[in-house]
Parts: C-alpha cells; sequence; structure tokens
C-alpha cells in the first residue's frame, strides 16, 4: 500500500497539531469565530493525515 505521507511528515504534522492546540489553550477567549472555524479546519487537515498515516501503519503491522 502506498502512503500518502511519510513517517517524518506524520510526526511533523502531529507536533504542528500540537503547538496549534497548546496556542489556543493559552489564548481561549482572544480569538473570534472566523478564527476558530480557521484553525478548527487546519486541526482536522493536520490530524486527519496523521491518524490516515497511523492506520495504515497498524494495518501493515497486523498483515506481518
Amino acid at each position: 500500500m502506498s502512503r500518502e505521507i511519510t513517517l517524518e511528515q506524520a510526526a511533523a504534522r502531529a507536533h504542528q497539531t500540537e503547538i496549534i492546540c497548546r496556542l489556543i489553550e493559552d489564548y481561549p477567549g482572544r480569538l473570534v469565530d472566523s478564527e476558530v472555524s480557521a484553525i478548527a479546519t487546519l486541526l482536522k487537515r493536520l490530524s486527519g493525515d496523521v491518524t490516515a498515516w497511523l492506520i495504515e501503519e497498524l494495518a501493515d503491522r497486523e498483515g506481518k
């Protein structure tokens, strides 16, 4: 099965997701609705790629 991202890319995206979540945690009252929506979209994209990579990796390991 061909992966769309590499392990390094998955790790980088997971790290980016963590940083964004930390920023939201530190500044919860300073974001307007449009910013929250944009951040949610970004988090969904970043975490979705990592999740897909992890699911494929798990399936490969269980298949061996």
